[in-house]
């Protein structure tokens, strides 16, 4: 058990909303890791309407480490909780996972393992099954790669986090705020590295018409991307670069088919057709991005099991 009087070296944080039905089997891996420094575990709850926070404390006084729960309800969707939860930690050191996933048997320690030598590190992907399947399929791609990371799988060095910004706040759709954070950490010169112990089981989406949705949304999120970051993706924006991503379209469902069979097929044509959705018409000014600043940490639950009625901007 983690010296719950000791400073952490590495503070985990799951952003949750809604997790009631997935969030104790995260809990379960994370109390079974074989790991003999001192951490804590934050959970950031963006507004839950359900049972979760009842869920959680409920597991606190058993719990391995420091179990904190955070009213990170003050702004929708995945950011702010990030944030908040890295304003609240300890530890010179923090790592993401999700409320729906489950880590691997030696997470925590990969992802100490992996910060003594990188600034941000992450590891392989395998697809959560259930019933669970430790040797499931390998997802085809790592959290973190040459030109992305997936935040639901990282960690980072606490002061390199708040020297990039964080996570940004004001991101306005769905998916991309970790490839859009991942561009500023490396443009910082921040070191990435990857783990083999860093394992994350990922939690995929069944229904077809969800997943298409959920790949078109994040389609157009990689505009907004390129749009804030231009000097890094010259050649990503207006009407050309859908046209050249159209006439490599043959070439780029050959390799997606010998890669990633029909769901890596689906992502290429609905990324192609998302690209121009926000492409092709005039642009709109996009918001000034909201980022993290170094101010009071969110307010600490302790005791009060009753559904969040968190104010949402």
């Amino acid at each position: 058990m983690s010296d719950r009087t000791a400073v952490p070296v590495i503070s985990v944080i799951i952003p949750v909303f809604n997790g009631e039905a997935t969030i104790d089997a995260q809990l379960d891996a994370l109390a079974a890791q074989p790991f003999d420094l001192p951490w804590e575990l934050l959970i950031a709850d963006n507004g839950s309407r359900d049972r979760t926070r009842e869920v959680v404390l409920a597991r606190r006084a058993r719990f391995p480490a420091p179990l904190r729960v955070l009213d990170a309800g003050a702004r929708k969707g995945v950011a702010h909780p990030r944030n908040a939860g890295v304003l609240a930690a300890r530890g010179a050191a923090v790592a993401f996972c999700d409320a729906d996933d489950v880590v691997g048997p030696n997470w925590l320690a990969g992802a100490h393992r992996g910060l003594q030598e990188h600034d941000v590190v992450g590891g392989p992907i395998r697809r959560l099954t259930e019933p669970f399947d430790p040797d499931s399929e390998l997802l085809g791609f790592d959290s973190v790669s040459d030109g992305e990371m997936v935040g639901s799988n990282i960690a980072i060095r606490r002061d390199i986090y708040l020297a990039a910004g964080g996570f940004e706040e004001a991101w306005r759709r769905y998916g991309r705020e970790d490839y859009e954070f991942g561009v500023r950490l490396r443009a910082q010169g921040a070191r990435f590295g990857r783990d083999p112990d860093m394992l994350n089981y990922y939690r995929l989406v069944e229904d077809q018409w969800k997943f298409t949705r959920k790949i078109y949304a994040s389609g157009r999120s990689d505009v907004d991307v390129w749009r804030r970051h231009p000097e890094v993706f010259p050649g990503r924006l207006g009407r050309g670069a859908v046209l050249r991503e159209a006439l490599s379209l043959p070439w780029n469902l050959l390799r997606a088919g010998r890669s990633g069979g029909h769901r890596r097929l689906a992502r290429t044509v609905v990324d192609l057709a998302a690209h121009a959705r926000e492409l092709l018409p005039p642009q709109r000014p996009m918001p000034p991005p909201v980022l993290i600043e170094e101010t009071t940490p969110p307010r600490e639950i302790d005791g009060d099991a009753q559904p969040f009625r968190a104010s949402r901007q």
